[in-house]
């Protein structure tokens, strides 16, 4: 553990909340509850935070519970040790071995049909992922899952350089069918992932052009999924969603599916590995 001083220094240091993200608490309460947070971290744990203001995130979705953010982020730190999110995003952008190349190949390969990609921000300048159940093309859970990862820590630079952490989703299920659906390992894993692993990182869901079917698919979803995501979740197929699509999104920036107007180009995942891992295939 570090003593309280030199976390204190830690947290001035490293500027935590000073972003554009808004405030749950006080500041003086989000500083304290980062420094009990931090005060209860090994000094390993600290050294393997993807960022300073992970700490304040955790305290954030924990609505200042401490005892319970401490749990969280241990297991979230952990999880990024053994699942090897450092050593994938290096192979993604400049492989040095075998095994290596080998990630970089599978995520090549996830990307080739542009069912998960990062395309330009919202009007908030928050980064827009989209998903595209309908063009799954392996159905391999191990390599479905690092792509998702992939993908989410792309969202997160593309978010990070304007001064966000939170990324939007658009998830379009045009010509999606049961036949589509992925193995409900990879859905669940993808839900806990989201939930667990990068607390405070996903702003909304845009769901657009859901089938009839889709209510089937639903109601397997929706008991794994917390209140708060729950409450992220925005439904695009009446008047109320359609608008919330028009208010957050500039129309000549997305997609067909979120209204989009103009004929944006192809997704081409060759050129989108060739680029670094905060731009979006727009900035191209």
């Amino acid at each position: 553990m570090g003593s309280g001083e030199d976390n204190t220094n830690f947290i001035q240091h490293k500027g935590w909340s000073e972003n554009n993200e808004p405030r749950m608490f006080e500041k003086n309460v989000e500083e304290k509850g980062c420094k009990d947070i931090v005060d209860a971290l090994t000094e390993e744990e600290l050294e393997a935070m993807p960022d300073e203001n992970m700490p304040m995130r955790h305290f954030r979705a924990d609505k200042g519970n401490v005892n319970k953010a401490i749990k969280r982020i241990k297991y979230a730190i952990k999880w990024r040790q053994d699942f090897g999110v450092d050593r994938l995003l290096r192979a993604a952008s400049n492989p040095t071995n075998d095994e290596e190349k080998e990630i970089r190949s599978i995520l090549m390969e996830e990307s080739s049909p542009g069912k998960l990609y990062i395309r330009n921000h919202d009007k908030e300048k928050r980064a827009i992922m989209y998903m595209y159940p309908a063009r799954e093309n392996t159905n391999h859970p191990k390599n479905n899952i690092m792509h998702l990862v992939y993908q989410i820590e792309r969202a997160i630079a593309c978010t990070e350089k304007n001064g966000l952490e939170k990324m939007v989703i658009i998830m379009d299920f045009e010509n999606w069918t049961m036949k589509n659906q992925a193995p409900m390992e990879v859905t669940k894993k993808t839900i806990h992932i989201l939930q667990e692993c990068y607390v405070e990182r996903m702003s909304k869901v845009f769901i657009t052009n859901a089938p009839v079917i889709f209510r089937a698919f639903w109601s397997i979803v929706k008991p794994f999924l917390d209140p708060v995501t729950k409450s992220k979740i925005v439904f695009c197929s009446n008047k109320k969603g359609i608008q919330k699509l028009k208010d957050n999104f500039d129309e000549k920036k997305v997609e067909k599916c979120a209204l989009g107007v103009s004929d944006l180009k192809a997704f081409d995942a060759t050129e989108y590995f060739s680029t670094p891992l905060s731009t979006t295939f727009d900035e191209m």
